[in-house]
């Protein structure tokens, strides 16, 4: 986990967007496209690239808690602070991704 100004704000973003990416992981889905979240919280459960209907229901009831959060810590911290704390989680999950990416080569081990 990184390192936050706002220690209590930066666990609570970095918990539900690790969890977010385990889930997206599950689902087969790219987090961050254009209109992605907006489609999740419809219940559009066809931006799946693998069928899993509890890893696709947990994921969007953590998406509802992240937009929550990111409005508390908004009105908390003000935007500046939150969007810095936003940018590092973002890096998270990309990196997140990246690493449970089948499309990702593993390093292959040294014997």
């Amino acid at each position: 986990m990184a390192k936050h100004k706002h220690a209590y704000w930066g666990r609570q973003l970095d918990g539900l967007a690790h969890e977010l990416s385990m889930l997206a992981i599950a689902c087969d889905i790219e987090l961050g496209r254009p209109g992605l979240a907006e489609r999740i919280l419809k219940n559009d459960e066809s931006v799946c690239g693998k069928s899993n209907p509890e890893a696709f229901r947990q994921m969007r009831q953590h998406l509802m808690a992240l937009f929550n959060l990111e409005q508390s810590a908004v009105e908390r911290l003000g935007p500046e602070d939150t969007k810095e704390i936003l940018d590092q989680v973002r890096s998270t999950i990309i990196a997140i991704r990246q690493a449970g990416s089948p499309t990702q080569s593993l390093p292959k081990k040294i014997p």
